[in-house]
């Protein structure tokens, strides 16, 4: 038999309209860089008195998680990351609007491999439970995100072909780095990387009779960031002191992220788009090293979306979303 290789590997998601109801998984989220799934059973080693051996082993809970990073090429992965989409057209170009909703919505994963011998993986009532976008100096913008499943199927024989998207991944070179009042948020200087993390805390609700999951329910929403800039002044560590000086309670600011090929809408246009409200920053580090420039680093949280929320650019239909 031939040994797999990445070159084999299929990763495709579906949405289910039924969470843990397979569907099949036609859809494409990106440039997989990879994708690592866990797979854990418990299991209860039962002793005795009289012996020192285990006397049997119980098989309990089923416990499936991945975790996957790829080159964003479009905005499909967020949906599933924030639960609600609207979608708008100009020409050719789509934009993809995601919000924060109550409950996010469940997809079923095909992870496969088409060789000569097809391996399939299909795991349904997937769930994302947190996404982190990244850029770094001279890098793609990247997506990292962890989730779980409730089941995980092997009985199919013949894996999908692989579905690649012709979209150019967005640069750093495309990306800037904005804060301050919403509406009128000014660059916050020469941006050396960036990371914004959301966090839906998704956890998986057993059941008496079952080994699997028989929900995934998001439960508090988190939204952190940092980023690096070569420091030039002082005007980002007065928003982490509320002023000249420190001030017991610092205003809260706006932050918009944006990564963009600078085509205008409608002409292919792709961008990616994050706008968070009630900002602060929480960790602010200002090293120097001899022979180095100074890099000032800062962590920050936000309370929630702004009104321009996040979006996606790109080039695909609201029907084929």
């Amino acid at each position: 038999m031939t040994t797999q290789h990445s070159k084999n590997h299929t990763l495709l998601i579906g949405k289910e309209t039924t969470f843990g109801t397979a569907v099949t998984p036609t859809k494409d989220i990106g440039l997989i860089q990879n994708f690592s799934p866990a797979d854990k059973r418990e299991i209860q080693k039962v002793y005795s008195t009289g012996s020192r051996e285990t006397q049997c082993l119980v098989l309990g809970k089923l416990d499936l998680s991945w975790d996957f990073e790829i080159n964003l090429q479009h905005g499909r992965i967020f949906e599933y990351l924030l639960g609600s989409v609207s979608h708008t057209q100009t020409t050719s170009d789509w934009k993809h609007t995601f919000d924060i909703a109550t409950n996010l919505p469940s997809f079923t994963i095909e992870d496969s491999f088409n060789s000569t011998t097809d391996s399939v993986f299909m795991y349904a009532g997937s769930k994302l439970s947190e996404g982190t976008i990244s850029v770094d100096t001279d890098g793609l913008l990247t997506f990292k995100g962890t989730g779980i499943s409730k089941s995980v199927d092997v009985s199919g024989s013949s894996a999908s072909s692989s579905v690649i998207s012709s979209l150019c991944p967005l640069h750093f070179k495309h990306t800037t780095l904005k804060s301050g009042t919403a509406g009128s948020e000014t660059s916050v200087g020469k941006l050396q990387k960036y990371s914004l993390n959301i966090k839906n805390d998704v956890e998986g609700i057993y059941s008496a009779g079952n080994i699997d999951i028989q929900e995934a329910i998001a439960k508090n929403l988190e939204i952190t960031f940092d980023f690096d800039i070569a420091f030039e002044d002082t005007t980002e560590y007065q928003k982490f002191l509320g002023g000249t000086t420190p001030q017991t309670s610092p205003s809260s600011f706006s932050f918009v992220f944006n990564s963009n090929n600078g085509v205008t809408l409608g002409s292919g246009r792709r961008e990616f788009n994050a706008q968070l409200t009630g900002v602060n920053y929480e960790e602010v580090g200002t090293p120097v090293n001899v022979g180095d420039i100074v890099i000032q680093s800062f962590k920050g949280s936000a309370t929630g979306l702004g009104t321009d929320k996040i979006y996606y650019v790109d080039n695909i239909s609201e029907t084929a979303f």
